[in-house]
């Protein structure tokens, strides 16, 4: 039998919570959202519009580089809403 990861953590440290201290490994959309401190809606639209560059390696999933978040921080990218004016 081969163990995995999920066999090797207590049942206790199995939870939701992501952590984002990985070298540099590409994020998911999700880890992408939680890192900028936005949705991953909010991300999706972003890269369609041309100003964050992801990873896309297959149809149905979608990496996003740290270092590409950090640069669109840095760009001055801002989230606008109803309660911003």
């Amino acid at each position: 039998m081969i163990k995995t990861y999920r066999d090797t953590v207590p049942e206790t440290q199995q939870s939701a919570h992501v952590d984002l201290t990985w070298g540099k490994q590409p994020l998911t959309l999700k880890q992408a959202a939680q890192y900028v401190v936005c949705t991953p809606r909010y991300l999706q639209h972003q890269i369609r519009a041309g100003r964050l560059k992801a990873l896309k390696p297959t149809a149905k999933f979608l990496r996003i580089r740290r270092a590409e978040l950090d640069r669109f921080l840095e760009s001055g990218a801002t989230v606008i809403g109803p309660d911003s004016e």
